[in-house]
């Protein structure tokens, strides 16, 4: 069984509000279920018994003499969760309330609001802290109420932001019952707050969308790793062949921005391009190879191009699925390196409904590649802006400036298409990385199979 958690960003994190997709600069976590592993040996005085000791009694200490009455279950959760922070930043303690909003996510239903948000604090700006919204589920309660990309969220249920420890504190009061009532600010650039009252609905947001660009390329963007995501994209890819309109000679799988999720989702996603070889290992401390999962032939689309788009915000498991589509030279790389989270984190839920995550082992890509803190660096590097093009002989005349030149057209040929003119790139419009993997997938359909020569007896 395999779980999926997303850590916020202090800063600038982002979180999906009824989905629970939480990306930010940690990203989404493929998480497994830990086996039991042997304690180190242990000298011959060696207690536990005495660091528990020692803390029930800094414990007591504290309740008995403390100045002002104590939470004793906020001081335990406050000792465990500083006990993780010396652990790597993706180990972490998740109160109860946290841990049902990670229940939540793996679960992909619930009652919210239908935002995709990040945390901003700037302390020149008024508010100095507030939510801003990065996307609108199309058909959900906030879009019904009228919010819009770009629009600053200063109060929730009449609280300013500031008020919020944290982005998943904010999230837990946005979130509720599906019918119930949540009330926020919001401020566009250059305009006076409104009050905006929203009736919680269920939301969820498709992993999946598809189009066809033209030229017979097809586009398929998979957000996140949640359940069921790779049946969707099987789907989709479907979808776009049988489509009486069009044909599907190249596939663009986009997973910018994807910050992970279900490990078992995106082995079916890579499994689904592999018909043989290893898809992922995960090795445990010392190396030690703990499981190697290999791709099946059956259902495996063998035949059709692909490009892969990826930047910094893919992660975890969509590194397994870039990083093994590579190493089996399956399809062609574009766009930025990836975030490079690359470790297993195992949940252990406490009696109270608390949990803990652990990191219990590290993701290596079938030619044994680390994919922790180094990523997966594509084969064609692409930033995410159009680089202007320059003429560097301004001054120079060409050849179809001089009176009577020869036309191609007199050589009885087609002149060639001028830039811009292709269907599928227009599609793509100014997104600099997906006009390069449009490109790269309009060479694909050009290539012809070599032909197979017949043998002939003697």
């Amino acid at each position: 069984m395999t779980w999926r958690f997303s850590r916020s960003s202090r800063v600038a994190g982002a979180s999906l509000l009824g989905s629970g997709v939480v990306l930010g600069t940690t990203f989404g976590l493929a998480l497994s279920q830990a086996t039991a592993q042997p304690a180190p040996a242990a000298s011959s005085d060696y207690s536990r018994f005495q660091k528990v000791d020692l803390f029930a009694k800094a414990l007591a200490l504290v309740e008995q003499h403390y100045v002002r009455p104590v939470d004793d279950t906020a001081l335990i959760y406050a000792a465990i969760d500083g006990l993780m922070d010396e652990l790597d930043p993706h180990s972490g303690f998740l109160d109860p309330r946290e841990a049902e909003l990670l229940r939540e996510d793996i679960g992909g239903k619930f009652g919210g609001v239908g935002l995709v948000v990040k945390m901003v604090r700037e302390p020149e700006h008024t508010p100095p802290v507030y939510l801003e919204v990065s996307d609108v589920i199309t058909g959900g309660p906030a879009s019904a109420a009228g919010v819009d990309v770009g629009d600053r969220i200063v109060t929730i249920e009449g609280k300013p932001v500031a008020h919020f420890a944290r982005l998943d504190d904010a999230i837990a009061v946005m979130r509720g019952a599906v019918g119930t009532r949540v009330e926020f600010q919001t401020q566009r650039e250059g305009q006076p707050a409104r009050t905006i009252e929203v009736i919680r609905g269920e939301v969820d947001p498709p992993a999946v969308e598809m189009r066809h660009l033209g030229e017979g390329i097809g586009l398929v963007q998979l957000a996140a790793f949640q359940q069921g995501c790779a049946r969707e994209v099987d789907e989709a890819i479907d979808a776009l062949a049988q489509d009486s309109g069009h044909s599907l000679a190249a596939l663009v799988l986009d997973m910018r921005d994807n910050g992970g999720g279900l490990l078992g989702e995106a082995v079916a996603v890579a499994d689904m391009f592999l018909d043989r070889g290893v898809i992922v290992r995960t090795r445990s401390r010392g190396e030690e190879l703990v499981e190697e999962i290999s791709a099946r032939r059956r259902g495996t689309r063998r035949d059709l191009p692909l490009v892969v788009l990826i930047n910094k915000g893919s992660a975890s498991a969509t590194e397994i699925v870039a990083g093994a589509l590579q190493d089996h030279r399956r399809a062609l790389l574009v766009g930025e390196r990836s975030y490079g989270k690359g470790s297993v984190q195992s949940p252990f839920t406490l009696h109270d409904g608390s949990m803990l995550k652990l990191t219990t082992a590290l993701y290596y890509t079938p030619r044994d590649r680390l994919i922790q803190a180094a990523g997966v660096i594509p084969d064609v590097l692409v930033g995410d802006q159009l680089t202007p093009y320059e003429d560097t002989r301004p001054d120079l005349p060409v050849e179809r400036d001089v009176p009577g030149h020869l036309r191609p057209e007199e050589f009885g040929r087609s002149p060639p298409s001028p830039p811009g003119a292709s269907e599928a790139l227009a599609a793509a419009g100014d997104d600099a990385q997906l006009r390069v993997a449009v490109e790269h997938a309009r060479a694909f359909t050009r290539v012809q199979p070599p032909r197979r020569r017949r043998r002939t007896r003697d």
